[in-house]
């Protein structure tokens, strides 16, 4: 792999990436605002995290993740297009629905 080219040209499936990326950081965001009202974190591992050190700790911790399947994604790509396209719309879809699902939270509770 030429390093240089990488770094020149755009990123196999830039706009899923985005889009990916995008969810994330709602969710994020949700998990903040959620948090904020006495809400819990569901995820146990966020939740260890969030306990232990802190939000800022969690917030860095779902990050790391969203950076580690943005990496793999677009290792995958290299090989297989498709594949790398499944992996990044499929994560977008389940993160989304955490998305829709924790909005759906707020309004029922916290409206």
């Amino acid at each position: 792999m030429d390093v240089k080219k990488v770094l020149k040209e755009d990123l196999p499936l830039q706009t899923e990436t985005n889009v990916f990326i995008l969810f994330n950081v709602l969710d994020v965001y949700m998990t903040y605002v959620l948090l904020r009202r006495g809400a819990i974190e569901a995820n146990p591992f966020a939740n260890y995290v969030l306990e232990t050190w802190g939000f800022n700790a969690m917030v860095l911790f779902k990050l790391i993740i969203v950076s580690m399947v943005c990496i793999i994604a677009q290792l995958v790509a290299t090989r297989t297009l498709r594949t790398a396209r499944v992996l990044l719309i499929g994560g977008s879809v389940v993160v989304g629905l955490v998305v829709v699902y924790s909005l759906g939270l707020f309004l029922q509770h916290f409206s």
